[in-house]
């Protein structure tokens, strides 16, 4: 085996106090670094390239406004922090694992087997949330996006490390589900905007606004029990990044505010 290059790595724990301005926008590694802990690294640079690439089609098609890039940076970097969070406290779980290899627990005499018996059991108490931490993976929300209509009233999904609880609460990834007919609900998205449609409502309204604004907005419509359920209203507009943009069961009242407000001209 031949060596070409061999670069030193120095463990991170960053994330930069901005994602860009301008012209100029970063994502992925150039604003965030972790630890490998979780992997959520590469796995928090794909959601950027994601949320980038929407907003700047936006900007580019005329539809979207600069407010979607500053939508960005707030949506993207509340994930880093948390990300940050997460893998700080796994790289300190692993040097707690680390630190139980005892000369005892390679003994074959009697204190070995209890030894080892001991540091099983711390191990196990310490858990194995860094490869089940399904809160972190698909739990994470846009609570403060400007980019986002939000909800005044009832309760949001509470946000843990370790769970994860399906929902459309404004801000979410909305659920996966596969309905009755097989199809998985989210290959019916379409490019940009997505409205779904889970009861017969007029939307002629938020359609021509969005019309009028440029917007792409597609309008499926899905009669379906369990998907109707997962996703708690009759209606859900869903952005091009596959994150809830407004709900509601009935239409909006006021569709240009609406539609204004997830393209990014909020003020």
């Amino acid at each position: 085996m031949d060596v070409l290059v061999a670069n030193a790595w120095t463990l991170r724990l960053t994330v930069a106090d901005s994602f860009g301005r301008g012209r100029v926008w970063l994502a992925g590694d150039a604003v965030h670094q972790v630890t490998p802990t979780g992997g959520y690294g590469m796995n928090t640079g794909v959601g950027d390239a994601i949320g980038l690439g929407w907003a700047l089609a936006g900007v580019l098609q005329g539809w979207g406004t600069p407010g979607l890039l500053r939508a960005y940076e707030q949506e993207r970097r509340s994930v880093a922090l948390r990300n940050r969070q997460a893998a700080a406290r796994h790289s300190l779980v692993r040097a707690a694992v680390m630190a139980t290899n005892r000369a005892e627990l390679h003994s074959e005499r009697w204190h070995g087997a209890r030894t080892r018996r001991r540091t099983g059991r711390e191990i196990s108490d310490l858990g194995n949330l860094e490869n089940e931490g399904l809160g972190i993976e698909l739990g994470y929300r846009y609570d403060t996006s400007p980019a986002v209509c939000h909800e005044s009233g009832g309760q949001a999904p509470r946000q843990t490390m370790d769970e994860y609880t399906p929902s459309t609460w404004p801000g979410a990834r909305p659920p996966s589900v596969l309905l009755e007919d097989g199809h998985a609900l989210f290959d019916l998205f379409h490019r940009g905007f997505t409205l779904l449609r889970f009861a017969d409502h007029d939307v002629t309204a938020l359609v021509e606004a969005a019309a009028e604004r440029g917007v792409p907005l597609d309008v499926v419509d899905v009669r379906d029990t369990r998907a109707r359920a997962l996703y708690e209203r009759d209606l859900v507009v869903v952005r091009p990044d596959q994150h809830v943009a407004w709900r509601g069961d009935t239409p909006p009242g006021d569709p240009l505010h609406v539609i204004d407000r997830i393209r990014g001209a909020h003020h």
